[in-house]
């Protein structure tokens, strides 16, 4: 088998693998943060639509680098140097995604908020 095809599958399943990975972290923690703000099912819905576009992105990504030559010598190295872009954009899209899962809850308690205020306001009047 060729050595180049072989690398290819080698860093699609690594690269696939490190992705399910991470999206199983993120959809626990995601799951947690935003149980504080939506009770019951809705955290579990939302979670599961952010973790979606996280496996879209990070997966295309994944798929991209895969084809693209990198200057370095041997298939080792060229393994290596994709599995390491991988992470850093992993990485990347797993903290853009906490932060919108962050602002998914906190927009949710700012309305709480505001609910409450307005609440009180009336029963003032």
């Amino acid at each position: 088998m060729n050595t180049a095809l072989v690398s290819y599958f080698v860093l699609l399943i690594a690269g696939a693998g490190l992705t399910v990975a991470v999206g199983a972290i993120l959809r626990r923690s995601g799951q947690a943060m935003l149980e504080e703000a939506y009770p019951g099912p809705r955290a579990a819905g939302l979670v599961r639509l952010v973790v979606v576009g996280f496996y879209l992105v990070a997966l295309g990504v994944l798929a991209v680098i895969s084809t693209v030559d990198v200057p370095v010598e041997g298939v080792a190295q060229a393994i290596v140097t994709k599995l390491g872009v991988v992470l850093l954009i992993l990485g990347a899209v797993y903290g853009i995604t906490l932060m919108v899962l962050g602002r998914i809850r906190d927009a949710r308690r700012v309305a709480e908020l505001d609910e409450e205020f307005n609440a009180a306001m009336r029963a003032k009047s």
